[in-house]
């Protein structure tokens, strides 16, 4: 499980534990959980102007953790 910051566009942060998260080709962040038999399943979409950042907790250089910015654009995932 990892721990997933999102900064929404109406002001307000959601912190969110999730196997992995994701921009999907269309823009939209979505985020997911692994069942027992490792079936990814989404426990949560956000349409593409609802997030303005999303940032994956992580080690920081020098030790320590912080918030890790994930792109802003294009495809991608993060576990």
């Amino acid at each position: 499980m990892a721990l997933f910051m999102l900064q929404l566009a109406h002001g307000e942060d959601a912190v969110i534990e999730a196997d992995a998260a994701g921009r999907t080709a269309a823009g939209e962040i979505v985020l997911e959980r692994t069942d027992q038999n490792g079936k990814a399943e989404r426990v949560h979409t956000y349409q593409v102007d609802a997030v303005t950042a999303v940032f994956r907790r992580g080690p920081a250089e020098g030790g320590g953790y912080t918030w890790l910015p994930q792109p802003s654009d294009g495809t991608w995932w993060c576990y």
